[in-house]
């Protein structure tokens, strides 16, 4: 019995060690404005996962979004999942799904950090740590 519940630990413990956030950053903003968290979800597991919410002590209210198109208008919407398929790279960036930080605690100026928590459905919860910055491509 002890055997197979010190596999199963195993197990959960190599999964989380298959999912890795890589180049997460955010634009300035100041206390109580709002910005946007952009990150990679590489997923290098034969299995899938999903992100399920993201949370933050730097914010009164962390969200999922999706930019989207309607016509000539543009918009965004929140999603209540992110699916991150086996074997992938998902990518939160500008103008595509992205994490909306809401109602910021105290300034985020270029060169300071937030810390996050993103809470996935197999991999449960991973830190990282966004750095503010502008956007090369600006």
């Amino acid at each position: 019995m002890y055997f197979l519940l010190l596999i199963i630990s195993l197990l959960n413990f190599s999964y989380k060690g298959n999912l890795e956030i890589k180049d997460a950053w955010l634009r300035p903003a100041g206390k109580g404005m709002n910005t946007a968290l952009y990150f990679k979800i590489v997923n290098t597991s034969d299995r899938a996962d999903t992100l399920l919410s993201v949370s933050s002590s730097a914010a009164e209210l962390v969200q999922m979004h999706e930019t989207f198109k309607q016509g000539d208008m543009m918009g965004m919407r929140q999603v209540k999942a992110i699916a991150v398929d086996a074997k992938s790279v998902f990518e939160f960036k500008p103008g595509g799904f992205h994490i909306m930080v809401l109602n910021l605690k105290k300034d985020l100026k270029i060169g300071a950090s937030a810390e996050f928590i993103l809470h996935f459905k197999y991999a449960g919860s991973i830190r990282i740590k966004a750095k503010v910055k502008i956007p090369e491509d600006n």
